[in-house]
Formats: structure tokens, C-alpha cells, sequence
């Protein structure tokens, strides 16, 4: 081979080689992501550094492990081959990021996060590391965004030449913190504050500026709060305010201390104040903060410490009633009653009319709600036998549903204000029952019943609902045509004996104002369906959604205008403009799993929800403690129902904090197999189901209604800790 042929040869090799330790990256608009490494090539059994790289758009950005007040922090999962190893991520320090009120920890413009990898000793020929890694990348808005990364490097005894990353690596080193060798620090608890003190060593005679502290453990400190700096001991001394309640027995904080202009060891500007306490960024349950509703972790196979078995102490008979009694009792529950009320008033138009036509439009109504209840059970024991964990109301789960479900309300609530008519429109499908068409409009008013009776669990419901778990499919059908018939059991009476409308008025023109009050229940159910998505998708599912719902309301103002008038111009432009607010409206990719319910800022008044899973119930336990577990649904009314009038009650929250019992929130709001299984653990198959674990013995499932005095009791007989210790 010729000199020439050979120098080429070798600058294909080099050039094949370098773009091989490039990740191919992932461009958002944005954010741009990639793996990058260290070196060129890696060496058996000596550990080598690799990052994920961020950089930001302008103006946005993303969150360190302690986001603050809201966010979440960036996550890699690694798959690597045998052999090899992942430490944990290495944070630079962050900067705050003022929103309002609000402070948020995080970083802007280019970020590496760092992750030492250790090969093997006998590694050899090439490595292909592979990572998945999720962040939530915000500025107006947050958007929780991911890729999947690998990076292939080659393995050699010799160190290789530092890669083009390397000045960059440096500059992100610097921004580590370290253990302060000129520096004694500290931070103590006092009173409602903790006092961090920074103190020079001998010899030390560098000043520290713009000092700020930032704790490792989230809601833990008021974060928007100043730092006020005062001189103590030739040093300085940080009041930090801690987020009340602040536990007793609490004696430090532990984080990081950033200096605006260094401490005087070479380029370092953050240091460590304490023992850093690990990756984790979980709210302690000391700080009376929000939950992280993250849903459950942990494996879906996995049995809860002390749980029953997925059977139910039900008969059949016992399970038939309780259904019934499940079912009558739906009607009284907020997602059912705008679809019945709109029926009622259908009812009311016609007390005085033809009773025969009445009293078949109940029995075809009930007819459409025991049909929509088979096909529903058909579809969750099919998926089921499949193998997918779902339980009740797992359609509300779908991101898709709800939103379909939001727009159908929202044109009922514009049908019933008089926005637009149509033949068998909306509000015909929910309740006129007069002139042609009046059956196949009742059995359409039945399957909008039962679809909106999926968010809600009465009482006796789930233990009906959850004795079919352990049946054959034709008894589960039983049990939900019983649930059926109890539903759709008060409309069918009146209609079939319709001698007590005749106490209602004649109809007349309160009708066209009872008619247009009825459309505000239907937008209340718009509003909570709104806030249902955002747990789901966070705010750009939210924006989705209202920016549809405001097109198809304009061509649904469009069409009564003109188009009813026969324009076919604004017929179509009406037609265009609904089709516009579907698709605008509909969901994209699902939002990250760890997009939360609630922001994770510690409220007052409320208990101090942790993330449930299966081993934090251990943990709890073999440490002595109480647990209560709250499975929930941002789509389960009832769920919401109990926070506000019993779980956040004043005296029950005081209750909780003195019995020492631990809350710990199971969101199902996404689907999930840990919690499906731990409700099925339970002879549960639906929310809201709440159990409480005493420290020892067997756990005690409690009602699904809640009160405040139910809740005293029970912590009642769980005791205070002292008397826990005794037992």
C-alpha cells in the first residue's frame, strides 16, 4: 500500500472512529440533546466519563435534582452491557428561575450532566452504551420531552486522546460542588429557619459574595424567600425559612452553598453543607408538603406487606345487591347528573303528553345504559384476558377519551344555550324525547350516561366491581347488568309510572330558561375534564384542548348564525373550523409519567402526601410506623370529594401529625400495573379505595365515602407513636 494510500486509509479509520463517540442527538424545538464522552476510547476496568448534553433555546429550561417549587428533574435510564456500571448523575450547580411567586432551581443555555462509567477488566472490541433519558423543559409552559441515546466507543489498553468535548467537560467539572478543604460549614435548625454558617479556616482569607443555599431535599425550604447574609465568627451566617410544619427533631439540612465569586480554591463556587443524602429528592415526611403523584413504582407483580387476597368475601347474591344499590346511588354523582338533568327536562316537556310514549322511551333509555355496560365490561374482561392491568373507569385513563369526551360537552352546553340547533342533535341525543326518532334518541341518552358514570365509584360499588375479579366472565357480566339496572332504575320508573310528574308544571316558557341553566353543569364537567388531561399531559395538553374547544365553539356559532339559514358557505366554513378544533385539540404523545397532580410545593392545611409503592409500605411498617394509603384519580370525583370534606380536614390533618400515621397517595390517573395490582390485592378493581396499615397485624380497609369522624376514629385506634411503641 502505497504512502499516500496508507495516510488516507488511516484518516478514514480516525474520522470513523470520532464520529463514532457521538450519540446521534435528539432536536426538539427546544431543546437539542445528545450523548457525548470524554475520551476517544475507553480502557478495561478503568472508569471514563460520558454526559448528557442539553442545550437549551433560548430562554427555556430545565431543572436540577432539587427543581424547587415546581418541575422535575432530568432522568437517564441506563442499558449497558454486562459488566459495565453507572454512578449516579453529577449535577452542576443551578441557578434560580424566578416564575411569580414561585422559584425554580434549574439551568439554562448549555447543560452536561455527568455519569462515570466503569467497563470491566476484561473489556474489549467496542462498547455500545445505551440510555433513555426524560427531562421537562419549560419557560411559559413546561413540556416533559425524552429521547433514547446510545454511544459506541471503542475499547483499547492505552488511553486515547482527549475528544473535542473535552474543554467542556472541564468547564462543567467546575461547576460540581466539592468538599470545602479552607472551610468549616454547617447548617442547624432553629426555630422555623435553618442557619447555615460558613466559616474560614486559618490561612483563609478570601471573602465569599452573593452566597445562596441550595437544599438537595425538595420542599423543604421556602424557595422564593431571600437568604438574608449576616457576619458570625469572621464567616457568614444563611437564614434559610423551612416550608412549615417544621417537625420536631429536625436538627440539619443538608445541600450545596454557591458562591458568586468562588471560595478562593481554585474554580469551584459550589460546596457541600452535609452529608449528601443521594439521588433522592423525595419530600420527606416531616415537611408538610404536597404529594408527588407520580403513581405507584415498584412491580406490578409484587404483594403488598400483610394484604388479602385477590378475593372477595362477597356472595353472588350480596354482589348483585350491592351493585344495584352501587347503581342507584351513580345517579346522585356529580359526573351523572348534567346528562340526567337534561333528561328530566325532557321528561318535563312531555308529563303531560302521551304516557305510552313516555313509558317506552324509559324502558329503550334503560335499555341503552344496560347495553353501553355490556359492551364496557365485554372491552375490560377482553383486555384483561390480555393481560392489561385496567379496572373501572379505565377509559377517563385514555388522554384521547378525555378529550373526546370535553368536546362532546362542550357542544351540548352550546346546544342547550340555543348557540346552534340541530335535527337529532346533541341535546335531542341527551334528552328531548318528542316527535320522530324519540327511541333511538332515548338509547343515545342511556350510552351517555353510563359513558360519563365511568369516573365515579359509589358506595357498595367496589366491592361489587371488585368480587367480579375473581369470577368467570358471565357472572362479571351479571354483576355489571345489576350495576346497570340500579343506574338506569329511576328514570325508567318515572317513565313507566309517570302519575308523579304530574306534580311538575305545564311546560312553558321557564322551559327555554330551565333549558339554557342546564348547559352550566355540562361546562362545570368541561372545566373538571380540562383539569383531569392537565394531570395527564401537563400544560400543553391543557393548551391543546382549550385552544379546540375555542374553534369548534366558533363553528358551532358559525352554523346557528348562517349555516342553519341553508349557507352552504358557512356551512362548510363551519364544518372546517370543527374539524380544525379536533385535530388541534387532540392529544400528542403521552406527557411524562412523573408530570404530577400536584406541583410538589408544600400546602398548608393539607396532609403531607408521599409517592406510594409496595416497599415504601414495608419501609414504613418495619420502621414502626403507620401507613394510610390513599388510591385515587384526578378523574374520580368521589376521590376529590373525600380530600377536601374528610382527608384535609382541619382536625384530621392535626390527627394524622399527632398519631404519627403516614400518608401515602397512590394516583392512578395514568394507568398502572403496580396499582391495578394493588387493588386487585384487595378484591378492588376502581378508585377510590383507602386502607390503613397499623404498624403491625392485618390492614384495615375503610369506606369509600369518607367523613371527618370516621377518619378521627380510625386514627383513634391507631394511637399516637408512643402508644404504637407499646403495642
Amino acid at each position: 500500500m502505497s504512502s499516500l494510500s496508507s495516510r488516507l486509509f488511516l484518516a478514514l479509520v480516525l474520522i470513523a472512529v470520532s464520529l463514532r463517540i457521538f450519540a446521534q442527538p435528539v432536536k426538539t424545538e427546544h431543546v437539542l440533546a445528545e450523548l457525548i464522552a470524554e475520551p476517544t476510547s475507553v480502557q478495561p476496568g478503568k472508569p471514563f466519563t460520558v454526559a448528557l448534553r442539553i442545550q437549551h433555546a433560548p430562554h427555556w429550561h430545565t431543572y436540577w435534582r432539587n427543581p424547587g417549587d415546581s418541575g422535575l428533574p432530568t432522568k437517564i435510564q441506563w442499558q449497558l452491557p454486562a459488566g459495565y456500571t453507572a454512578g449516579s448523575i453529577q449535577w452542576p450547580y443551578p441557578k434560580r428561575l424566578p416564575l411569580g411567586p414561585l422559584t425554580n432551581f434549574g439551568y439554562e443555555n448549555e447543560l452536561l450532566l455527568l455519569t462515570d462509567i466503569t467497563p470491566p477488566a476484561n473489556a474489549s472490541g467496542n462498547v455500545t452504551l445505551k440510555a433513555k433519558a426524560d427531562w421537562l423543559v419549560c419557560k411559559d409552559i413546561c413540556i416533559p420531552e425524552g429521547g433514547n441515546f446510545n454511544l459506541t466507543l471503542p475499547v483499547a489498553n492505552e488511553p486515547g486522546p482527549a475528544s473535542s468535548w473535552a474543554s467542556v467537560f472541564k468547564l462543567t467539572r467546575a461547576q460540581l460542588p466539592v468538599t470545602a478543604k479552607a472551610w468549616e460549614t454547617r447548617s442547624v435548625v432553629d426555630g422555623g429557619a435553618v442557619k447555615v454558617t460558613v466559616t474560614p479556616k486559618a490561612g483563609t482569607a478570601h471573602q465569599p459574595k452573593g452566597l445562596f443555599f441550595y437544599p438537595y431535599l425538595e420542599g423543604s425550604i421556602e424557595n422564593a424567600k431571600a437568604q438574608p447574609v449576616a457576619a458570625k465568627a469572621g464567616g457568614s451566617e444563611l437564614t434559610v425559612t423551612l416550608m412549615p410544619p417544621v417537625p420536631a427533631g429536625l436538627k440539619t439540612l443538608p445541600g450545596i452553598l454557591v458562591s458568586e465569586n468562588g471560595w478562593g480554591e481554585g474554580s469551584a463556587k459550589a460546596i457541600m453543607v452535609g452529608e449528601d443524602p443521594g439521588q433522592s429528592t423525595a419530600i420527606p415526611t416531616a415537611f408538610g408538603g404536597g404529594a408527588t403523584t407520580g403513581g405507584g413504582s415498584g412491580n406490578a407483580a409484587s404483594v403488598a406487606p400483610n394484604a388479602p387476597a385477590a378475593t372477595s368475601n362477597l356472595t353472588f347474591w350480596a354482589a348483585l345487591a350491592f351493585a344495584f344499590i352501587g347503581g342507584l346511588i351513580l345517579n346522585l354523582m356529580p359526573c351523572v347528573f348534567p346528562v340526567l338533568g337534561i333528561k328530566v327536562m325532557g321528561f318535563v316537556q312531555n308529563a303531560h303528553e302521551d304516557n305510552a310514549i313516555l313509558k317506552k322511551q324509559g324502558l329503550t333509555f334503560l335499555i341503552g345504559v344496560v347495553v353501553s355496560f355490556w359492551v364496557l365490561a365485554g372491552i375490560l374482561l377482553a383486555l384483561r384476558a390480555g393481560g392489561e392491568a385496567l379496572g373501572w373507569g379505565f377509559q377517563l385513563q385514555s388522554p384521547l377519551f378525555v378529550t373526546a369526551l370535553a368536546i362532546l360537552f362542550m357542544l351540548m352546553a352550546l346546544n342547550l344555550f340555543g348557540v346552534f340547533e340541530i335535527g337529532l342533535g346533541l341535546q335531542s341525543a341527551a334528552g328531548n324525547v318528542s316527535g320522530k326518532g324519540i327511541y333511538g334518541e332515548a338509547f343515545l341518552s342511556g350510552v351517555l350516561a353510563a359513558v360519563v358514570a365511568t369516573p365515579c365509584t359509589a358506595p357498595f360499588m367496589g366491592a361489587a366491581l371488585g368480587f367480579t375479579l375473581s369470577q368467570p366472565a358471565h357472572i362479571a357480566i351479571l354483576v355489571f347488568t345489576a350495576l346497570a339496572l340500579g343506574m338506569a332504575a329511576p328514570v325508567t320508573l318515572l317513565s313507566v309510572f309517570p302519575a308523579g310528574l304530574k306534580w311538575l308544571p305545564k311546560p312553558g316558557a321557564w322551559m327555554a330558561t330551565f333549558k339554557q341553566f342546564m348547559a352550566f353543569p355540562l361546562l362545570a364537567t368541561v372545566v373538571w375534564l380540562v383539569w383531569v388531561l392537565g394531570t395527564q399531559q401537563g400544560n400543553t395538553g391543557v393548551m391543546q384542548l382549550l385552544g379546540g374547544l375555542l374553534l369548534i365553539a366558533m363553528a358551532a356559532w358559525a352554523y346557528g348564525r348562517w349555516g342553519m339559514q341553508g349557507g352552504k358557505l358557512a356551512t362548510a366554513a363551519s364544518v372546517a373550523l370543527l374539524a380544525g378544533g379536533i385535530a388541534f385539540a387532540w392529544p400528542g404523545a403521552p406527557a411524562d409519567a412523573n408530570i404530577r397532580a400536584a406541583d410538589g410545593t408544600p400546602q398548608p392545611g393539607k396532609l403531607p402526601w408521599q409517592p406510594w409503592s409496595q416497599e415504601r409500605v414495608a419501609q414504613l411498617r418495619s420502621e414502626g410506623k403507620a401507613v394510610f394509603v390513599d388510591f385515587t384519580a384526578s378523574w374520580c370525583i368521589t376521590c376529590q370529594v373525600n380530600k377536601r370534606l374528610a382527608l384535609h380536614d382541619e382536625a384530621v390533618v392535626k390527627r394524622f401529625a399527632e398519631a404519627g400515621v403516614v400518608p401515602l397517595m397512590a394516583d392512578w390517573t395514568r394507568q398502572d400495573p403496580a396499582i391495578t395490582a394493588a387493588l386487585a390485592q384487595f378484591g378492588r378493581n376502581a378508585v377510590p379505595l383507602y386502607v390503613m396499615y397499623p404498624p403491625s397485624g392485618e390492614p384495615i380497609v375503610l369506606p369509600e365515602v369518607l367523613t371527618a369522624s370516621l377518619m378521627l376514629a380510625e386514627l383513634d385506634k391507631v394511637g399516637p407513636p408512643d402508644r404504637q411503641a407499646a403495642r
